[in-house]
């Protein structure tokens, strides 16, 4: 297993804005070992992903980065366990902008020496970026002064340098995360075209096998987010994966329901209007407390979240519960 660090508190995701910085840190840390898979392979390999996780204190690294400004990069500090026993340290940093600017290698090299000095941890970096463009100029960081030279390199993976049918064809879930940000360019103003993309990539994720269902969500939300659509495009996408999103909902792990992707708010709208046509059709009267619960029971039927029905109803979770038990 891996602790993780955020660096940052990521926003939420129902934001009108693409919040790219707080996207890369969650489906990094929901990912983090499907991150390490796809782009450091033979490190996955040595890393020992069966000892639970040991969360640090964002307080702790806060001096670390106090110099960090805007929202153009996300950092994640990772702490693992190897196979050998011993513990590494891996600083990953996203740069969500894609082009690294003058400061960028010092400031990969100012990140590793604050944190070496102060933890005296072995480090592996890596950064990620995520822009359309090709950065021609190096990314290591290089010192030389009266006879003082220092050498600083780290791994650098460019999105860009990824061909998307390598990337369609790869059973590795982070392809897909991959696959979203070539989209996420490449539709830019372009909305007819990456509705499509969208929805291919979508159907594509709830098809992959050999991952759990909290990974297949994380991607999942990770793309409904970053590849945003307009309002009535969203309804129309929705209305046109309601099977898999209905096939998918019994596996799919439940999120806050103040909190959903806008593919998913969609489909729980859609859900709870049938589910309410459906109440009226039987006759269904909200003032009578059985009703309530016959109500309650038709949503449990149907897999809607506890919270979300006690919403509609009026009764108490505690109830609910109850009747859930009776199912």
């Amino acid at each position: 297993m891996t602790s993780l660090l955020v660096l940052e508190r990521p926003r939420s995701y129902g934001v009108d804005v693409v919040n790219q910085d707080g996207l890369w840190k969650k489906v990094i840390g929901d990912l983090f070992k499907d991150f390490l898979l796809f782009f450091a392979p033979d490190l996955h390999g040595e890393v020992d992903f069966f000892k639970t996780p040991d969360f640090l204190q964002q307080e702790l690294f806060k001096e670390l980065l106090d110099n960090k400004k805007g929202t153009n990069h996300a950092d994640q500090i990772v702490k693992v366990h190897m196979k050998d026993g011993k513990e590494k340290w891996i600083l990953v940093h996203i740069e969500v902008e894609g082009s690294a600017d003058a400061d960028f290698p010092k400031r990969m090299f100012r990140y590793f020496y604050r944190i070496f000095d102060k933890f005296e941890r072995e480090i592996v970096a890596f950064a990620v970026m995520t822009g359309p463009g090709k950065i021609e100029r190096p990314l290591g960081f290089t010192y030389s002064y009266f006879g003082t030279t220092l050498n600083y390199a780290y791994n650098v993976h460019k999105v860009s340098d990824y061909d998307a049918a390598d990337l369609v064809q790869s059973n590795r879930l982070f392809s897909k995360v991959l696959l979203a940000a070539k989209y996420f360019h490449q539709t830019e103003n372009k909305a007819d075209q990456r509705y499509r993309f969208k929805q291919k990539l979508m159907r594509e994720v709830l098809k992959l096998e050999g991952h759990s269902r909290e990974s297949i969500t994380a991607v999942f939300y990770f793309i409904d987010y970053l590849l945003r659509l307009p309002e009535e495009m969203t309804r129309q996408l929705t209305e046109t994966m309601l099977a898999e999103l209905r096939e998918e909902r019994e596996k799919m792990v439940q999120h806050d329901s103040d909190d959903l992707s806008s593919t998913l708010a969609e489909f729980m709208a859609i859900e709870t209007q049938a589910a309410l046509e459906l109440g009226i059709e039987q006759g269904i009267e909200q003032g009578s407390e059985n009703s309530k619960k016959d109500f309650a029971l038709a949503l449990l039927n149907e897999n809607f979240e506890v919270d979300y029905i006690a919403k509609l109803t009026g009764l108490s979770v505690i109830e609910i519960e109850k009747l859930k038990k009776v199912i």
